[in-house]
């Protein structure tokens, strides 16, 4: 069952970018996700890919993502944003391995959520070693 925390809902499965399905036509990525996005998740990782620069050049389906305007040589710089907001969004939307258990912590929301994106890198990491 997933739980409604800060308006993400957690306990959601992990999504990644099935690059097998990735084409380019005119300079526009299209790449599917392996799960379909709920609207929320679409949302935050549209607000993502925003802070990480890219803006309107970016359209969100429930399983699909285009990027307009890719230029040839720029195909490891889009993966790399792709892959990072998708992370990010998905370490947003994973709960905390200790939820529901009150063992005293004193750290704030902001500390948790960045302990969680910090340790969101390691399986980064582990994707990258198998992926390469």
């Amino acid at each position: 069952m997933a739980a409604v925390v800060a308006g993400y809902t957690l306990g959601m499965e992990e999504n990644r970018i099935d690059w097998s399905t990735a084409e380019v036509r005119d300079g526009t990525l299209r790449v599917e996700l392996a799960e379909k996005a709920p609207k929320e998740f679409r949302e935050r990782l549209s607000e993502v890919l925003k802070r990480l620069g890219r803006d309107g050049d970016v359209k969100l389906g429930k399983q699909r993502i285009e990027v307009s305007g890719v230029a040839p040589g720029a195909e490891g710089d889009v993966r790399h944003l792709l892959e990072s907001a998708l992370l990010q969004v998905n370490a947003d939307f994973t709960p905390d391995e200790d939820e529901g258990a009150d063992d005293g912590d004193a750290r704030s929301p902001e500390d948790r959520e960045m302990t969680e994106a910090f340790r969101a890198f390691a399986e980064e990491g582990q994707d990258t070693a198998t992926t390469a």
